[in-house]
């Protein structure tokens, strides 16, 4: 038996959707802008660092907050399954950074970034995933996520603080 391959939906420039309808994040730290490609298990997205970003040292978006732009793209991956199922967009907390691989000194205002997430096992409540982001096409950042909705942190903090 052959596996089936996987939906794998690129959207057009035109049908490139606003990352801040997946997601309860807001400008000055929202910092993707459009959801590119999206499958069962991955999505694409873009961003163009802009002067504004909160993230930003010094005018540069130093390589240590490129792990946030991974982040936003899980959370734009969990905002594009819940808004498949008619539910609002959904807060959530990273838990872990099993690995992170930074190749570059940090990245410009005005770059353009690609950023890919792919989930490698775990649900929509809790998940690991990978993350790239790439300028011109080179990468300059790997990493690897654990990330848990907030419903579920919180019920499990409100579960430790019972006597």
């Amino acid at each position: 038996m052959t596996a089936r391959p996987r939906a794998h939906r690129r959207l057009q420039s035109a049908e490139r959707r606003p990352a801040i309808d997946f997601v309860p994040h807001r400008p000055p730290m929202l910092c993707i802008d459009t959801v590119a490609e999206e499958t069962a298990d991955s999505v694409v997205c873009h961003a163009a660092v802009r002067a504004d970003w909160a993230l930003l040292d010094g005018g540069v978006l130093r390589p240590l907050a490129l792990i946030e732009l991974v982040a936003q793209a899980c959370a734009v991956y969990v905002g594009v399954k819940a808004s498949r199922e008619g539910k609002p967009p959904q807060v959530g907390m990273l838990v872990g950074c099993r690995e992170a691989e930074f190749l570059t000194d940090g990245v410009a205002i005005g770059d353009e970034l690609t950023i890919a997430v792919h989930r490698v096992f775990g649900q929509v409540q809790v998940a690991a995933f990978t993350g790239a982001v790439s300028r011109a096409g080179a990468v300059i950042a790997r990493v690897h996520l654990s990330v848990v909705s907030a419903d579920v942190a919180l019920a499990g903090f409100a579960l430790e603080s019972e006597p």
